[in-house]
């Protein structure tokens, strides 16, 4: 059995985003150490809790997501380097930006033969279009053409990314290039919560880090014109539920208070557990500006709630247009809300929808067959 280093670039999601992956392993008799930046405060228990309930250890790495002081990010190489020679992984797993450009390359010197390369969405540097994102952009892809040969394996959640990446020229002479969708969703875990009847009144959830990029913004706009354009506001609820984030696309405190003091937007705050909000609501709604695969969408869809995400890459993959969810334009309040109308009109569609939904998240995006699938592009 083999001895699998799980480097990433978000402490605070790892037990969530990469928990049955971890699990996955373990059951396959591998040994796992974890390696990501130190999780908040807030996050650090639960955090903790189900890495030690998962059986693997955690390795807290000096990793800034949204840094760019050059000694920064020398000292996250020299780290990389001094972990692949203390832990001797004998494979390496890495996702999110930093950990796929500087410890792919650190495996590499080590001498380690196995390695992948998750691409798990373009992020803030490739979905944005301030000038920040540009210049961050042009470094991006410098790096990456540097690091993505370097990987014996490069696995992407979405076949518009890898498209993408290989228009770019960024993979160079990778030999395995895979497309996985996503990372899958627990369907223990998140268990179907069917909606029978009707709902007198259709509730909207927008579930995720609070970033323009991911579309909370486009979803608060919505909300207003809905409640401006509608007299029958008793029928439908507007709530979000998240937190802002260091992501430069990350929406202020002050947005926030400014939504729920209008009274458009209930604001949930960070949620330990969404499935209690899950369950409550009718209509998950995503509209982001691009994703790897959206973990909140698998998972409203496996509770069996209909979704509104939008035609971006990761998201479109998602469900079938007028089936499962409906698709909208990123970018676009305006349309958001004329797709949120849809279930005012017709209230059955959450019933129908939501069974839809469900029904996908069996068939295609069980985090078991998704995870069976790694292992193997992986070789183990």
């Amino acid at each position: 059995m083999a001895h699998v280093a799980l480097i990433g670039g978000f402490g605070d999601l790892v037990v969530k985003l990469r928990g049955t992956l971890i699990k996955a392993l373990r059951d396959a008799g591998h040994t796992v150490t974890v390696c990501v930046p130190p999780p908040s405060v807030a996050a650090r228990p639960g955090v903790m809790a189900g890495l030690s309930a998962l059986g693997v250890r955690m390795v807290e790495a000096p990793l800034v997501r949204a840094g760019t002081n050059p000694l920064t990010e020398l000292a996250l190489r020299t780290f990389y380097d001094e972990f692949m020679a203390r832990e001797k992984p004998e494979i390496v797993i890495a996702y999110n930006p930093k950990p796929v450009f500087y410890a792919i390359p650190a495996a590499r010197r080590a001498g380690i033969q196995r390695s992948a390369a998750m691409i798990t969405g373009l992020g803030y540097a490739f979905t944005s279009q301030d000038f920040k994102a540009r210049l961050l952009s042009i470094v991006a892809m410098r790096l990456y053409r540097r690091a993505l040969p370097l990987a014996s394996t490069v696995i992407f959640q979405n076949s518009d990314d890898r498209t993408h990446f290989e228009h770019l020229g960024l993979l160079g002479a990778v030999r395995d290039v895979q497309t996985i969708p996503g990372s899958g969703v627990d369907l223990e875990r998140f268990p179907h919560v069917p909606i029978t009847e009707e709902p007198s009144r259709i509730d909207f959830l927008y579930l995720g880090r609070f970033l323009r990029d991911k579309g909370v913004a486009d979803f608060a706009e919505s909300a207003r014109a809905l409640h401006a354009l509608r007299m029958d506001t008793n029928r439908f609820r507007c709530q979000i539920a998240g937190c802002i984030d260091e992501n430069p696309s990350s929406v202020t405190e002050s947005d926030i208070q400014q939504w729920s003091k209008s009274g458009t937007v209930e604001n949930l705050g960070r949620l330990e557990d969404p499935r209690p909000a899950l369950a409550a609501c009718s209509v998950l709604v995503l509209p982001s500006h691009g994703e790897g695969m959206p973990m909140a969408v698998l998972e409203a869809m496996a509770t069996g709630r209909a979704i509104i995400t939008s035609e971006a890459p990761g998201c479109r993959e998602t469900i079938v247009d007028g089936e499962s969810g409906i698709l909208v334009p990123p970018g676009s309040p305006a349309a958001l809300a004329v797709a949120m109308e849809q279930f005012l009109e017709d209230p059955a569609l959450v019933v129908s929808m939501g069974r839809a939904a469900h029904a996908r998240a069996v068939k295609i995006f069980d985090s078991r067959t998704v995870n069976l699938r790694v292992l193997a592009a992986l070789g183990i």
